[in-house]
């Protein structure tokens, strides 16, 4: 499936084997990201685990990856990279779907780091097809990464596929907890400005959704809303069908959601 074809908005549900992400297929997910939860918000999933997940979603749905952080070292990455295309390319003499678009975050970028021509360079050497998500942490201050501006006119520069607007401690405040819709609104505003999709990610829950669908994001990304017993938990596809529901008719999931609460209380 090619960027154009996904629905709007699209749901990406991140997942780390392909056990969860078949259980996020069968709940209705458009977009199964590859991460290693465990690692930091974009994590990065080894190669073999990559491998393994493109082999389980074939041709079903789009597929995008979790890179970790530019900071951690560029020649970090580029082996990792590298070794991923390997395991694509070697899948039983048959390639393997290549990802939709890889992301790497910057958090740490904001001082002492060229991330502007890493992240340059790395788009140069992405395979025919593979595109760049560019990550705007909603809480850059506290984690280092550069400013949402600054990252927004090198998402125009590079020519990036999308703009996520992510959170990076995932231990604090969800999206909203850390930006008001009327900035998230000027952020969407200015990825379209500048050709690219707009991603909205960051502890989002049913209740969030509400709120979140005034944004006209391009894709919701989520996993702790979609998994049994928080994001270290598993992927569960009824979770996901319920997400995918409330995306269709957002006052009607947070309606649900407040409805459950209630009666874990009683």
């Amino acid at each position: 499936m090619k960027q154009g074809a996904l629905p709007r908005p699209a749901l990406l549900v991140s997942v780390r084997s392909p056990a969860e992400a078949a259980a996020a297929l069968a709940g209705g997910a458009d977009v199964i990201d590859v991460k290693d939860p465990s690692a930091g918000s974009l994590g990065a999933a080894s190669p073999t685990v990559c491998g393994e997940i493109a082999h389980a979603v074939g041709w079903q749905a789009p597929w995008t990856m979790a890179c970790g952080e530019l900071a951690d070292g560029p020649d970090r990455l580029t082996a990792q990279l590298t070794a991923t295309w390997e395991q694509l390319q070697a899948a039983e003499g048959a390639a393997r779907p290549f990802p939709l678009a890889i992301k790497v975050g910057l958090a740490g970028c904001r001082h002492g780091v060229p991330w502007r021509r890493e992240l340059r360079q790395m788009t140069q050497r992405l395979p025919a097809d593979v595109g760049q998500v560019v990550v705007i942490y909603a809480d850059a201050a506290s984690c280092g990464a550069p400013p949402p501006a600054e990252v927004l006119d090198a998402a125009a520069e590079l020519r990036a596929m999308a703009v996520l607007v992510d959170t990076f401690d995932k231990q604090s405040a969800g999206l909203l907890g850390h930006q008001p819709l009327e900035q998230l609104q000027i952020w969407r505003r200015d990825a379209a400005a500048a050709g690219c999709r707009f991603v909205v990610a960051g502890k989002l829950g049913l209740g969030d959704l509400a709120d979140v669908a005034t944004l006209d994001a391009d894709i919701i990304a989520v996993r702790s809303a979609v998994c049994s017993h928080g994001r270290s938990g598993p992927v569960d596809p009824l979770r996901v069908r319920r997400v995918r529901d409330a995306l269709m008719a957002p006052t009607a999931g947070a309606l649900q959601l407040e409805t459950e609460n209630t009666e874990k209380r009683s």
